[in-house]
């Protein structure tokens, strides 16, 4: 209950009775939640004492560990207004032991020698081009095949993280080796880097920042569908399916913000999508819906060993 108040606190004070105490309240939250900073800290209340100059100071000369090295797979396509952005906040990482791999998906604007410039600056920084689309889950199995780390991660070219998500996540899979995969929470903004609530949900869990130690889920999992939606669900409800519940945890911190574009392969599964202020309202296409159902179907044959969940190159075995 506590986490769904602190996910949109607005829509869960609505839903308060009766009506008249419901009214109070939101009247009282608006007119302390301007620009959304009350609904932030109702999110992340540790940034009430992040924000302190001390505890950035003691963070930085005490708080970095060494561990092994973490592959972070960059999916990218005509992202020239947001690569650099989401690349430099994979440089700026409190975890400094990283492997970049970028993989271009045919991109056709001027985002390619953004990229390159990027890598003069930093050398964990790989790059492989696919001459023409291929699509987002076969560029990420791409980059998965690359990867060396003992951990793996995501994070897509319009998009951007804390500079402390990679470390507090690999603490989480260090802390308990019986986690075998780990999200964080995620928001997603507009162009001018605004926060957004998105068919009532404010904070989400982000399903595509998860980490996971990379060569027992490779073995066990295998790979992404080769398609462009759904598949990072799909890939995580695999590896729950393998490793059994409990497996999957998730920091309740807000360290991922996902880019809002209608023309993305995620909107583009949508339809009926209004856009007022700052809210979002979308209904996911029939067509996709279905596809869903019959992904959990499978996902449920596989719970019964009827069904591997083990996936080669974009088909299962």
């Amino acid at each position: 209950m506590m986490r769904k108040f602190r996910r949109n606190p607005r829509v869960e004070l609505e839903r308060i009775r009766p009506a008249t105490f419901s009214g109070l309240l939101k009247i009282f939250f608006k007119a302390f939640d301007k620009r959304g900073r009350l609904s932030d800290v109702i999110a992340d209340p540790q940034l009430v004492y992040e924000a302190w100059w001390p505890y950035r100071f003691f963070r930085r000369k005490f708080g970095n560990f060494k561990a092994e090295y973490v592959s972070v797979v960059v999916a990218t396509r005509n992202n020239e207004d947001t690569i650099s952005a989401s690349l430099t906040s994979i440089m700026a990482q409190s975890f400094r032991n990283l492997q970049i791999i970028v993989v271009d998906d045919g991109s056709t604007d001027a985002s390619p020698g953004i990229i390159a410039e990027l890598c003069e600056r930093d050398p964990r920084i790989r790059v492989v081009t696919n001459e023409m689309s291929i699509g987002t889950g076969a560029s990420r199995n791409l980059g998965m095949r690359m990867a060396t780390g003992a951990y793996l991660t995501f994070q897509d070219g319009d998009d951007v993280s804390d500079p402390t998500r990679i470390e507090r996540q690999v603490i989480e899979l260090l802390r308990d080796p019986a986690k075998k995969v780990v999200t964080c929470n995620y928001v997603r903004v507009n162009s001018r880097r605004e926060r957004l609530e998105v068919n009532e949900k404010r904070v989400m869990n982000c399903i595509i920042s998860m980490m996971f130690p990379r060569q027992d889920v490779l073995d066990n999992v295998g790979f992404f569908r080769e398609a462009n939606v759904s598949e990072d669900s799909d890939f995580f409800e695999r590896i729950k399916v393998f490793f059994g519940e409990g497996c999957d945890t998730n920091i309740f911190r807000t360290l991922y913000e996902a880019q809002f574009r209608e023309d993305s392969s995620f909107f583009s599964s949508c339809e009926n999508v209004k856009i007022t202020g700052r809210r979002v309202q979308f209904e996911r296409k029939k067509s996709v819906v279905a596809e869903w159902d019959s992904l959990m179907s499978q996902h449920e044959q596989m719970k019964q060993r009827r069904v591997t969940p083990y996936n080669m190159a974009g088909q299962l075995k």
